[in-house]
């Protein structure tokens, strides 16, 4: 009898366990497509500038908590003739399946800006390079506030922030 009831208690804490992770997991994803005017503003180096941190910006996903890891991308803001670096660790063998980049011009229609299909990922650090303006849906519409969403392939949020082109 002691026994099923220790099965019945480590059932109960996998089934509560789930659930709470799926919850995060939902909502940490609903933030991801929730837009504000905030950046983390970072250097040509990637260094954060001093009180110009957004904290909603390049969090960690529940999912892929301890698994992956993302500094803010850099510069930002941008200019138009330079490039965004966005630097993502993956720590463990098959932590992460593909990796793709959407952006989100405002209201207009998400965009593809990168995608890796390896499944899965080596582990390290795989460095984005992306030219500003392919965030953009046209060029002369490049200065504004543009939302980042990382996702694996199975398109779970990973990450998300804002980049500021100016």
């Amino acid at each position: 009898m002691k026994t099923s009831g220790s099965v019945l208690l480590f059932f109960t804490f996998i089934v509560f366990y789930g659930c709470t992770q799926n919850d995060a997991q939902r909502e940490f994803e609903e933030q991801a497509f929730t837009f504000d005017d905030n950046i983390t503003q970072t250097n040509g180096s990637g260094q954060i500038v001093e009180d110009n941190e957004d904290p909603d910006d390049w969090r960690t996903a529940p999912f892929f908590s301890g698994l992956v890891f993302v500094d803010p991308i850099f510069p930002n803001p941008v200019l138009t003739n330079d490039r965004l670096t966005l630097n993502i660790l993956i720590t463990g063998n098959d932590a992460v399946s593909g990796l793709r980049i959407y952006s989100y011009p405002g209201f207009s229609r998400p965009r593809v800006v990168y995608d890796d299909i390896r499944r899965p990922l080596p582990p390290g650090t795989i460095s984005v390079s992306l030219n500003p303006l392919d965030l953009t849906p046209t060029p002369e519409s490049a200065p504004g506030i543009y939302r980042l969403v990382v996702l694996d392939a199975n398109e779970n949020v990973i990450t998300y922030g804002d980049v500021r082109i100016e």
